[in-house]
């Protein structure tokens, strides 16, 4: 199996220039390629992730404005986490990342991003207005297959600060009201930045 190292310098050899051609880069974060933050103060976010032997991707959207809750609850921003995001498996649930061996990462890398960097990018850059963030988010909080129902940061507590930036006020209030009574852990002052 690849050390760390290895995963790096292979990732770079097979996907770094691909992604700068579309403007993500990943000269501050390992394994994390993105965007600039453009004028909405969205960026796009492509992560990849491996445990034992076999490696994922997450792609998704981070929010200049959003504040990411800590386990200690408190507020913090991170520009390199997503708040919205999917898996690879969204896009091909069949092409696995391999890491068994240098040989089968290289080509099972190869493999997915020859067949799904497309879709990727499309997806990405589609989410690249407030409206397109909240559609989205929606969608995975309406749906009863979405994978990550359980998650930080909650869907919820993410449309609030969607629905607040757009100026839908009502409907920023309805989430925020919703994201504390699913949660009763936190308080209002994990919304102090919408006040």
């Amino acid at each position: 199996m690849p050390n760390a190292q290895r995963i790096e310098v292979i990732l770079n050899e097979v996907i770094t220039s691909k992604l700068q051609d579309f403007g993500l880069d990943n000269q501050s974060k390992k394994y994390i390629w993105q965007s600039q933050f453009n004028e909405f103060g969205i960026k796009q976010i492509l992560q990849f992730t491996y445990r034992g032997i076999t490696g994922s991707f997450w792609f998704g959207t981070n929010f200049k404005f959003i504040p990411f809750l800590t386990e200690n609850k408190s507020l913090r921003h991170y520009s390199y986490k997503a708040h919205l995001f999917e898996s690879k498996s969204y896009f091909d649930d069949e092409n696995q990342i391999s890491l068994w061996n240098e040989r089968f990462f290289r080509k099972s890398l190869s493999n997915y991003i020859d067949k799904n960097l497309t879709k990727v990018l499309d997806f990405l850059y589609n989410l690249n207005t407030i409206e397109s963030n909240i559609t989205f988010a929606q969608k995975q909080i309406n749906s009863e297959e979405f994978h990550y129902k359980l998650r930080d940061p909650n869907l919820k507590y993410v449309l609030a600060y969607l629905f607040d930036k757009q100026g839908s006020f009502n409907e920023a209030k309805k989430m925020k009201t919703s994201f504390l009574e699913d949660n009763k852990d936190y308080d209002d002052s994990v919304f102090r930045s919408l006040d």
